[in-house]
């Protein structure tokens, strides 16, 4: 067995490779960039990728590399379930209502006419949510009609560009306010207003579409868990102060007896569905019917300096009161996932 990994500094590739040293895994650094991948794996019987959402290139093809190396027979992370939707809320609609997932009840239009027409009809807040962005960044609330509306002539006229960089400053000034954020971090924030990560320059434009979904009344907090086979980190994620939103809001609580045993079914449910390898998802419950809703999934998860100090839960629901690597969760779910191709494990 050996291992083809991309490497990006700074990715979940850093600890994918230690792992493989650790361990004594036959693995080889390959660059998905290269005109001549698919030959550089040629030797590999997994390929693993920790692409990025912002990152041009990889929007560009890195699903498409991933797939034709898994059609081909190779293992690979993340596979077309785990990835295919990565990024990608309105594919993440579809995806959760054809598998009757319950999700906030979302709405998708593709001329203006018809958001026009849905705006007339329905009752407000609404969220509105570009297709892609991370960390809230793509995220408003409609309050009314007239606030609806110029989210729509927007994205039917100049569009959005994936990063903007006054709502990456708001977002980090109003941490600080909130004593989650440094400082230093906010004047690095509001540099962006400026100067653009050169990651999302050659992004294009998000216009053409309109996504809302309906605000879900909750206690002011959502619930994340992060799974990765048969284990998962779980914790609450409180709304930022005068917002409606949690992610990005660094104010993250992972004691166990905040996370229920219905949220963690849950979304072990979820995960079993889409048959993901890997998930972090965003769920809230309605304070007044206790209903769970899921917001949105993703394949990959942060790693804040304490993620993986707080201890963990398995499939059954019970806890692990020990430190753990996520990413090495990754690497050994696709082993396990090889070893079982080949017949070697059930």
């Amino acid at each position: 067995m050996k291992i083809g990994i991309h490497h990006r500094e700074g990715s979940y590739s850093e600890r994918w490779i230690e792992y493989c040293q650790e361990h004594r895994i036959d693995y080889k650094i390959v660059n998905a960039y290269d005109s001549n991948i698919v030959d550089q794996l040629s030797d590999c019987d997994i390929f693993m990728w920790h692409h990025h959402q912002a990152n041009y290139k990889d929007a560009l093809f890195a699903k498409q590399l991933l797939f034709s190396l898994e059609q081909a027979g190779k293992v690979v992370f993340p596979d077309w379930y785990t990835g295919w939707h990565f990024d990608d809320k309105v594919g993440q609609k579809y995806l959760f209502e054809a598998h009757n997932i319950k999700l906030a009840p979302s709405y998708v239009f593709y001329t203006k006419k018809e958001a026009y027409e849905w705006i007339e009809k329905t009752i407000f807040p609404k969220v509105f949510k570009l297709r892609g962005g991370a960390s809230s960044s793509n995220v408003m609330l409609a309050k009314n009609k007239r606030e609806a509306k110029y989210l729509v002539n927007k994205s039917f006229s100049r569009g959005w560009k994936y990063f903007s960089g006054v709502r990456y400053f708001i977002g980090r000034l109003k941490s600080f306010k909130n004593g989650k954020m440094s400082l230093f971090k906010v004047i690095k924030g509001f540099g962006r207003i400026f100067i653009e990560p050169s990651m999302t320059k050659m992004m294009p434009k998000q216009k053409g579409y309109v996504y809302f979904q309906e605000f879900i009344p909750n206690e002011g907090f959502d619930y994340r868990i992060e799974i990765c086979g048969d284990k998962c980190t779980a914790w609450v994620r409180y709304v930022r102060k005068n917002d409606f939103r949690a992610s990005g809001g660094h104010d993250n609580h992972a004691e166990k007896e905040l996370i229920p045993q219905d949220v963690l079914r849950f979304a072990f449910d979820i995960t079993d569905k889409l048959k993901l390898q890997a998930a972090a998802l965003d769920i809230v419950r309605h304070k007044e019917t206790g209903e769970l809703f899921l917001i949105e999934n993703s394949y990959c998860y942060g790693a804040d300096d304490d993620e993986f100090e707080h201890g963990y839960w398995d499939k059954d629901g019970v806890f692990h009161d020990e430190k753990f690597n996520g990413f090495d969760w990754m690497i050994e779910n696709v082993i396990h996932q090889y070893l079982k191709v080949r017949g070697i494990v059930e």
